[in-house]
């Protein structure tokens, strides 16, 4: 889905597109690629060691991650970690992981709504591409008062206490403390 949506970007030359990764689908996406006739600034990696790819999502601008299949969302979070902006379907864990501030969404459909979402988001960013610098700044934040062990064992603590108490006052909400306390280190 993410090749048809770039291609048009890609052969006028106003994207680049590294795909990571490799197994059976390989085959048909280089030649979907070759009879789109988008292979110019398009980059097959296949298999690379985690390192690697951290260092290729380091020097990307968005994460363009078009699954319908993942649950969790770990590299949603690292993609945001490094202020790399996602644009996901917005399914499962990725759609509860970004916000309209913090990276774009595609709304879950048919295999052709994705890639008219895609492409509308990707056409949207090649004009106006200073638009990545806040959300980028937003996403790593969020990354940093969320999702850090530190963070989460600090949830946790909440949840337990709460359970601990003899009279159960409202319980936690993990969100709202967590926003509080960004909002109190950055004022």
């Amino acid at each position: 889905m993410l090749i048809a949506a770039a291609a048009d970007l890609l052969r006028e030359g106003r994207m680049t597109l590294d795909i990571i990764g490799d197994g059976p689908m390989m085959p048909q996406l280089t030649a979907q690629a070759k009879a789109l006739n988008c292979e110019a600034g398009l980059t097959f990696h296949k298999w690379v060691p985690h390192g690697e790819v951290q260092a290729i999502l380091g020097r990307s601008h968005i994460l363009s991650f078009p699954s319908i299949r993942e649950f969790g969302g770990g590299v949603v979070l690292e993609a945001m970690a490094l202020g790399v902006v996602p644009v996901i379907v917005d399914y499962a864990g990725p759609g509860e992981l970004v916000s309209d501030a913090t990276g774009f969404k595609v709304p879950c459909g048919s295999r052709e709504e994705i890639i008219s979402g895609f492409r509308t988001i990707l056409n949207t960013l090649a004009d106006d591409p200073d638009q990545l610098a806040p959300l980028a700044n937003a996403a790593k934040e969020k990354v940093q008062s969320h999702f850090l062990w530190s963070c989460k064992a600090e949830q946790v603590k909440q949840v337990y206490d709460w359970c601990a108490q003899q009279t159960r006052s409202e319980k936690p909400d993990i969100f709202k403390t967590q926003l509080r306390q960004t909002s109190a280190k950055t004022a």
